[in-house]
């Protein structure tokens, strides 16, 4: 067996071309957990009115191709890289893709809630983006 290559890590945040349905929700999700099942790609995506955050975690190799592929999707627009990092593990290897459909109101949002605000020069911090994709991970 091949020696595993480096794991990196990529956490990003965009806006939804539209408002997706959970329709469009779910099937954008069973396309991701199926391709990334096979590449050996784990991770978290959230979505709250319209915005995106997402985690990936993979074998550099499979990574880099597989952003370009992200940045490039027409279904959300404004790629923000917040974090690209060597990891020695994964934070995330239970899940080819978790996901969660965040509400405002959702309790776990307290102390996240500005993360998701839309003033333009709202700074948003890689290691907070961390700690919240981490927040739904259980």
């Amino acid at each position: 067996m091949a020696m595993s290559n480096t794991l990196k890590q990529i956490i990003y945040i965009s806006s939804a071309e539209h408002p997706f349905t959970d329709l469009e929700l779910s099937n954008m999700l069973a396309a991701i957990r199926k391709n990334n099942e096979q590449h050996n790609v784990t991770g978290m995506l959230l979505y709250k009115d319209g915005d995106f955050i997402q985690v990936i975690e993979g074998e550099e190799e499979v990574l880099e191709p597989l952003f370009k592929v992200i940045c490039k999707d027409h279904r959300h627009y404004s790629v923000v890289e917040l974090m690209r990092k060597t990891i020695p593990d994964r934070q995330f290897k239970n899940w080819s893709m978790g996901f969660h459909h965040i509400n405002s109101d959702d309790p776990r949002l307290a102390e996240f809630n500005h993360f998701f605000d839309d003033t333009i020069n709202h700074q948003v911090d890689a290691g907070e983006a961390l700690n919240l994709l981490l927040v739904f991970r259980e």
